[in-house]
C-alpha cells in the first residue's frame, strides 16, 4: 500500500519548473567555479589548464620549450661540468711546488666550487622567487662571476687564493646563474619535467667526457694558469649564446606582477607542513648521507689510478668514463622517475654504487676493476640529483595545504635538498682529507691500496645507508598523487 503524506504536496515541483531550475543552477555553478577552489577530484585537469592557458606557448614541447632547454644545456655543460672534473686539478695541484706545503687545502677547492652552489640555493631561490622580472639578469651576473673566478684563480700564488677564486667565487657564481634558469625551465616543462631534467643534467656528463682529457693535457703542457684562462675563453664562446636562448614562458606581464605579490609568504611558512611528513624526513636523510660519499670518487679515482702505476691519461679517461655513463644514467633516471614510485630509483641509485665501490673500487688492481666501477658510478650515483624534481613534486602532492602554488613550493624544497647536499659536500672535503693518509706508502696488495682504504669504506657506508630510503615505499601517501607518483 502506498501512503501519501500531507506535506509532500506543497513541495512537489512540476517537470517544466524543475528543468528551468536545473538550468539556472548549472549556470550559477559555472560562475562559482571561477571563484571556488578546485576539489581533489578535478585537481589534475585544473592544473593542466592553469599550466597551459591559451594565450601562452605550449608546455612540454614546441620551439620555446626546446630552445630554453638547449640554452640551459649549453650553460650546464660548460659551467657545471668544470668543477665535476676537479680530479685532474687535484692531481696537478698536489704535485705543484707552490701547493705542497698546504696540500690539505686542495680538496676544499673542488668541494667549495660544488658545495657553495648547493648551499646558496635556498637564498637564490628566495631572490628569484621574489623578483621574477630580474631572473635573466641574475643568470647573466652569475655567469660572469664564474668567469671572474677562473681568471682570478689563474693569477693565484698561494693555495688559499685558489680556494677563494676557483672554489668559493666560482661556486657563488654558479648558483646565482643556475637558480633562475631552473625557474624558467620549470615554466616550460610540467608533465615531462623529469625527462627535461635528465637531458639537462646529462650536459655535464657530455662535457665531462672532454673536459678531464683536454684540461689534463693543458695542465701537463702549460700549467694551471694557461688552462684556466683558455677554459674561461671557451666558456664564453660556447655558453654565452645559451644565455640568449633562455626566456621565461610568461614574459614579464601581469602574471609576473601577480607572482611578485604572492612571494612575501615566508619560506618557513610554506615548508612548515613538511615538518611532520615522514616522506620528507626519509628523503632529507637520504640526500644528506648520499652527498657525503658522492663526490669522493671524482676526487680520488685519478689518484688511485696513478697509485696503480697507470698513466695520467688513464686517470683522466676514468673521469671521462664516469661522465659518459652519467649521460645515459641521467636520461634513464629522468624517464623512469616520471613513471614509477620515486622510492624505487631513489634506493637503487644509492645501493648499486655502494656495492660497486665495495667490490670494484676497493680491491682494484688495474683498469679491469676501475673501468667497471666508473661506469657503474656514473650510471647510478651521478644521476641521483635528477630525482630531486620528482621528489619535490611527490612531497607537495602528499600535503593538503589548500594551495595551488605547487611549483614554487617545489622549488623551495629543491633549494632545501640542494642546501643539504652542499653541507655534506663541504664536509666531505675535510673528511676525505682526514681519512686519506698521504704519508702512507701505496701497497697494491692491500684493499684500497692501503692509503685509500678508509675513504673507500666511508663511501661504501654512505651509499648503503642512503639506499635504506627505500623503506619509504611502504608508507603510502594518504592522498593519491597527481604527479611524480606511481603505486608500483
Amino acid at each position: 500500500m502506498t501512503q501519501t503524506y500531507a506535506d509532500e504536496a506543497p513541495n512537489s515541483i512540476p517537470l517544466h519548473d524543475l528543468s528551468q531550475r536545473l538550468s539556472t543552477d548549472s549556470t550559477t555553478s559555472q560562475a562559482l567555479a571561477h571563484l571556488l577552489p578546485d576539489s581533489d577530484s578535478n585537481a589534475t585537469s585544473s592544473n593542466a589548464s592553469l599550466s597551459n592557458p591559451p594565450d601562452l606557448p605550449p608546455v612540454d614541447g614546441g620551439p620555446g620549450a626546446w630552445t630554453c632547454l638547449l640554452g640551459c644545456w649549453l650553460i650546464e655543460a660548460m659551467i657545471w661540468g668544470f668543477p665535476l672534473a676537479f680530479g685532474v686539478f687535484q692531481r696537478h695541484y698536489a704535485s705543484h711546488p707552490q701547493s705542497r706545503s698546504h696540500s690539505a687545502l686542495i680538496p676544499s677547492i673542488g668541494t667549495l666550487a660544488t658545495g657553495v652552489s648547493y648551499l646558496g640555493m635556498p637564498f637564490t631561490n628566495a631572490i628569484a622567487l621574489r623578483f621574477p622580472r630580474w631572473r635573466r639578469t641574475m643568470g647573466g651576473v652569475g655567469w660572469m662571476l664564474c668567469l671572474l673566478g677562473l681568471v682570478c684563480a689563474s693569477f693565484a700564488r698561494e693555495t688559499w687564493e685558489l680556494v677563494v677564486c676557483q672554489g668559493a667565487v666560482y661556486g657563488v657564481g654558479w648558483v646565482v646563474c643556475y637558480t633562475p634558469l631552473l625557474f624558467m625551465l620549470n615554466e616550460w616543462f610540467v608533465e615531462r619535467r623529469g625527462l627535461a631534467y635528465g637531458v639537462l643534467f646529462g650536459a655535464s656528463g657530455v662535457s665531462g667526457m672532454v673536459i678531464p682529457v683536454v684540461v689534463g693535457w693543458m695542465l701537463e703542457r702549460w700549467g694551471f694558469r694557461v688552462a684556466l684562462r683558455v677554459y674561461a675563453g671557451v666558456t664564453i664562446v660556447v655558453s654565452g649564446p645559451g644565455l640568449l636562448l633562455i626566456r621565461p614562458r610568461g614574459g614579464v606581464s601581469g602574471e609576473t606582477a601577480s607572482t611578485e605579490k604572492k612571494v612575501p609568504l615566508s619560506a618557513l611558512q610554506a615548508l612548515r607542513p613538511f615538518a611532520t611528513n615522514i616522506h620528507f624526513h626519509i628523503m632529507a636523510a637520504a640526500v644528506f648521507i648520499q652527498g657525503l660519499g658522492f663526490f669522493i670518487p671524482n676526487i680520488y679515482i685519478s689518484s688511485c689510478a696513478e697509485g696503480l702505476g697507470l698513466s695520467t691519461s688513464a686517470g683522466s679517461g676514468l673521469l671521462a668514463l664516469v661522465s659518459l655513463a652519467q649521460v645515459l644514467g641521467q636520461l634513464g633516471q629522468g624517464l623512469i622517475s616520471d613513471r614509477v614510485n620515486i622510492y624505487i630509483p631513489l634506493a637503487i641509485s644509492a645501493l648499486i654504487p655502494g656495492l660497486s665501490a665495495l667490490l670494484l673500487w676497493g680491491p682494484a688492481k688495474g683498469l679491469a676493476y676501475l673501468a667497471p666501477f666508473a661506469i657503474t658510478w656514473g650510471l647510478f650515483s651521478a644521476s641521483y640529483s635528477v630525482l630531486y624534481t620528482r621528489m619535490c613534486s611527490f612531497l607537495t602532492d602528499t600535503i593538503e595545504d589548500g594551495t595551488d602554488d605547487h611549483d614554487n613550493v617545489s622549488m623551495l624544497l629543491y633549494g632545501f635538498f640542494s642546501f643539504e647536499r652542499g653541507v655534506s659536500n663541504v664536509l666531505s672535503g675535510p673528511i676525505s682529507s682526514w681519512l686519506v693518509d698521504e704519508q702512507r706508502a701505496i701497497d697494491v696488495d692491500k684493499y684500497g691500496l692501503g692509503r685509500y682504504a678508509a675513504v673507500i669504506w666511508f663511501t661504501v657506508l654512505c651509499m648503503l645507508a642512503s639506499s635504506l630510503a627505500g623503506i619509504g615505499w611502504f608508507w603510502r601517501p594518504r592522498t593519491k598523487q597527481k604527479r611524480g607518483y606511481s603505486g608500483g
